[in-house]
């Protein structure tokens, strides 16, 4: 019966390779090099940009690869048993453990099958690439096979994690950095195997468009900026930038802007021309305000929505109310959650916060939620807000 699934799986996995290639053609006129052949399993990483990363690779390579992937697809009512049933991923939980993902990694290189994955495990706010730890090195290390070093630019402009559904249409291109053979990665530590990932796989799709200047057409461009971009940079006002279409203005102050079709911010005297910079000036004067707060209540978001995911990918809805946040803890309605007994946290988009407490696996989402908030203060009171490979 495996056997037979594993045919399965390559079979889709072919189809879906020429169904999807005029589309992503058409619609990011997108190129890239193909992988040689390497004549022993390998892992592949790449850099992650958009919710089908695992389209555009797999254009690279007509052997078949099994995919990592978000938990959360899984999920989806919509999709997510048809995903399983077709493609078999590896999915790993957002703000939850990874370790049985880990294993089932390790299972299926020595099946003699391929693995693609992205390491930053979510999708950057402002394009940057965000590093892999030193655990993904080791991952490559136990793995014992060949490893492939992946690059995608442009995928950033055509769907910014804090965009929630509004993609544009424009260029994204791939390329195959690095072949390393088992034999080569054998003689390496984990920490050098990572050097070598984040080197090639390192993108900062800001710098990458000044040069390129690649035009990105959609609507609503600016829809949900607030989710990340929520403290004013003329008058350092928190909560005030509100957005429409392509515009955003700060209701505090005046301030105003449009994101244009560039992916640049443009408007007369506003501080940024781009989310990177804007996005970094943020945690900076963020970790100011709550700096030395610990009783006092710091922030308060309006109608959130608590839920419980279930391991048989169900969600279960507990309440909506406001959500209050401290130093230390969040509490809604009769839930706290003190972040010291939050073993895992992430998010998705920019409106949904995803957590471990104790043994139960929570969301939290709301229209106007900015979950990062939450992940920023975890990461304090962690003390690992200067670790890049931490970032929300």
């Amino acid at each position: 019966m495996k056997k037979i699934k594993t045919l399965l799986h390559k079979a889709i996995y072919h189809f879906a390779r020429l169904l999807v290639s005029p589309v992503l053609k058409a619609r990011y006129s997108f190129q890239t090099d193909k992988l040689p052949e390497l004549g022993e399993p390998y892992i592949l990483l790449s850099n992650h940009t958009t919710e089908i990363d695992m389209l555009f690779v797999g254009m690279a390579s007509k052997k078949h690869m099994y995919f990592v992937c978000g938990e959360h697809l899984l999920r989806n009512r919509h999709y997510g048993k048809l995903l399983r049933w077709l493609a078999d991923p590896i999915p790993i939980p957002k703000g939850g453990a990874s370790l049985k993902a880990i294993r089932e990694i390790l299972a299926r290189i020595k099946a003699g099958h391929n693995v693609m994955m992205f390491p930053e495990g979510k999708r950057s706010f402002h394009g940057e690439t965000i590093p892999a730890g030193k655990a993904t090195g080791g991952l490559v290390q136990k793995a014992g096979c060949a490893l492939v070093t992946y690059r995608i630019r442009g995928g950033y402009f055509v769907y910014p994690r804090w965009a929630r559904a509004h993609q544009r249409r424009g260029h994204i291109e791939g390329r195959v950095v690095g072949v390393y053979s088992s034999r080569e990665l054998a003689s390496m530590t984990a920490q050098e195997i990572t050097d070598i990932i984040n080197r090639d796989t390192y993108e900062n799709a800001y710098a990458t468009q000044r040069e390129k200047m690649w035009l990105y057409k959609g609507k609503d461009r600016a829809a949900c900026m607030e989710h990340y971009l929520f403290i004013c940079p003329s008058c350092g006002a928190f909560d005030s930038i509100q957005s429409s279409g392509d515009d955003f203005h700060c209701s505090a102050c005046g301030m105003s802007g449009f994101y244009d079709d560039y992916g640049f911010l443009r408007g007369e005297g506003l501080p940024y021309d781009n989310v990177l910079d804007w996005g970094r000036w943020i945690e900076k004067v963020f970790d100011e305000r709550v700096s030395g707060q610990q009783e006092e209540l710091l922030f308060v978001e309006k109608a959130v929505q608590l839920y419980r995911m279930l391991d048989d990918y169900r969600n279960q809805d507990i309440m909506i109310g406001d959500l209050y946040l401290y130093r230390d803890r969040m509490m809604l309605g009769e839930y706290k959650f003190s972040f010291d007994e939050i073993s895992a946290l992430s998010m998705l988009y920019g409106n949904i916060l995803l957590f471990t407490h104790g043994d139960s696996y929570f969301g939290m989402t709301g229209d106007r939620f900015r979950a990062w908030k939450c992940g920023r203060l975890w990461h304090l009171c962690k003390g690992d807000t200067e670790d890049k490979t931490k970032e929300l």
